[in-house]
């Protein structure tokens, strides 16, 4: 799988032109997940290292956009979600048509969805550039929900529509792969989500919000209540360590998807762990920050991911990880902050006695490891430059210096 270009040396990133590229998603919520949490960033990332005005369109209902400020709000684009509805309003397939016609390309968030169908085949009329990001819709497990309907799909649409765009963004290599394994030889650009970290932030709101937790080490799960992030597994896990968890405490925390969360809690009850585990819902601002600010360790050992901010989020509080093999963040282990283990009961059980078992000073060396590897690579203004590098490559500029091209 060799690369066109990969890290070359640093030159001085000059914007061609100043051009609009679309940010076409199907929810602009964060409550719905890394999509709509990571775009906005990578929109204002993008845009702050010239070159690219990046508005958000997004195929939803017109309240999913209350969270943004007036100023973010104005530059939004809502559009109905519909697939029938886009199937026989003329009118509004030519609205969005002439708003794709005039922008420098549209870079598409997700698949198997309208916005993608739709905007996809407009970009392709009106001869404008379009990238699509899978964000990881096409690992295994995420083909496995739902497969016969994604297989007819994909034959219809979805693979017309990733074999013709200019180019794919993966977050990871392993998204390359993905992309191949079912058939799509369009250029791939591996672009990873970034973070920034707000400063001076304390456990103080968090503990203050959560006293039980006060004294106890914090073992933190922190994304979307859903099947595929392995809470069942890891409860138990959790289970399984019986006596040797001690004084340390399984904080879950995270808004219910597929309405799991009544699961997990019978599970909880089921397993008698309620004096070991707290479920805190869906933690915003603020208090996410001081929540990773209390926690010893992170943990997502999840079956299927694209790419977890949380565990960026994680790591550059200085935080070590425990992520599952389908999370593809081989750093982890690469660069000693964690452990990365496969989805499976035995293997996270044996790495949460490794964690037990590991002293203070070694912990807080793998998480002075896991800041330095994000301020390394995964930063907003590193992926900012990327993203921005790899627009100006297909309006017709250098082949990016910074980005890998397979």
């Amino acid at each position: 799988m060799p690369a066109i270009q990969a890290q070359a040396t640093e030159r001085q990133y000059e914007p061609r032109v100043r051009s609009s590229w679309l940010q076409v998603m199907s929810h602009v919520d964060p409550q719905f997940g890394g999509i709509a949490a990571t775009v906005p960033q990578l929109c204002s990332a993008t845009e702050s290292a010239g070159g690219h005005d990046c508005p958000l369109v997004g195929f939803c209902d017109d309240a999913e956009f209350g969270h943004m400020a007036p100023a973010s709000r104005s530059r939004a684009l809502q559009l109905p979600p519909s697939r029938m509805r886009w199937m026989v309003d003329t009118a509004l397939r030519n609205r969005l048509k002439q708003i794709v016609r005039g922008a420098g390309g549209v870079h598409i968030h997700g698949i198997w969805e309208p916005h993608c169908a739709v905007t996809a085949s407009l970009a392709r009329s009106c001869k404008t550039p379009y990238m699509i990001s899978a964000h990881g819709m096409l690992d295994d497990w995420a083909l496995g929900h739902k497969r016969l309907k994604k297989a007819l799909y994909a034959a219809l649409l979805e693979t017309k529509n990733l074999q013709r765009a200019a180019c794919l963004r993966a977050l990871t290599r392993d998204e390359v792969a993905n992309y191949r394994s079912i058939g799509v030889q369009a250029p791939v650009a591996v672009v990873p989500s970034g973070i920034s970290v707000p400063d001076g932030v304390t456990a103080e709101s968090f503990l203050a919000t959560f006293p039980q937790l006060a004294g106890k080490r914090v073992v933190l799960f922190m994304g979307r209540l859903h099947p595929k992030k392995g809470l069942t597994l890891l409860l138990r896990a959790w289970y399984q360590l019986g006596a040797s968890r001690g004084d340390t405490h399984l904080v879950i925390a995270g808004p219910d998807s597929d309405n799991l969360l009544v699961t997990l809690q019978q599970m909880t009850d089921e397993l008698a762990l309620r004096d070991s585990v707290t479920f805190t819902g869906m933690l915003r601002s603020e208090l996410k920050w001081s929540a990773l600010a209390a926690a010893d360790l992170f943990v997502l050992p999840s079956y299927s991911e694209g790419f977890s901010v949380a565990v960026l989020e994680a790591l550059a509080m200085c935080v070590p990880a425990l992520v599952s093999t389908p999370c593809h963040f081989p750093e982890v282990a690469e660069a000693n902050c964690g452990w990365v283990i496969e989805p499976e009961t035995e293997p996270l059980e044996k790495a949460l006695r490794d964690y037990l078992q590991t002293g203070p000073a070694e912990l807080k060396s793998m998480g002075i490891k896991a800041r330095a590897l994000i301020e390394q690579r995964f930063t907003w203004p590193v992926v900012g430059r990327q993203m921005a590098e790899v627009y100006d490559w297909l309006e017709g500029g250098q082949t990016p210096a910074t980005v890998e091209i397979f």
